[in-house]
């Protein structure tokens, strides 16, 4: 999980790095099909954050706030954690989501002023 994180730290925060970032996690299931539950899941996560931004313009601070997430998200995840451990794991990236503007990873309900910024870009008014 730390070479995936390292590899992501180093990226753009861009729409590409999303989708080269599912692509790795694709080839990481296939090498490691003890972790695919977890893969799946994380895709599953970039997935719907791909589908949201749908190819409209994105202000970066919206960008670079979901950026943090996945990688503070991927910080988080202990592969060597207890199986209690690795369930907790995967439902928080389960329940995760990198535009949600009051769901930030440690469970605090904080306003995010980028996710609103987000739906004016959208013009999408309440909705994400």
């Amino acid at each position: 999980m730390n070479d995936l994180r390292e590899w992501l730290s180093q990226q753009h925060h861009g729409m590409h790095t999303f989708q080269l970032f599912r692509h790795r996690l694709v080839q990481l299931s296939e090498a490691q099909p003890g972790q695919k539950a977890l893969y799946a899941l994380l895709s599953g996560l970039v997935a719907r954050y791909i589908e949201a931004i749908d190819d409209r313009p994105v202000p970066t601070a919206v960008a670079d706030l979901a950026f943090e997430r996945l990688l503070k998200l991927l910080a988080s995840l202990d592969l060597g954690a207890s199986s209690d451990g690795r369930l907790s794991d995967l439902n928080r990236v389960a329940a995760a989501d990198l535009l949600a503007p009051t769901n930030d990873l440690e469970g605090n309900n904080t306003p995010l002023n980028p996710a609103s910024a987000f739906n004016l870009a959208l013009d999408v008014p309440g909705q994400l």
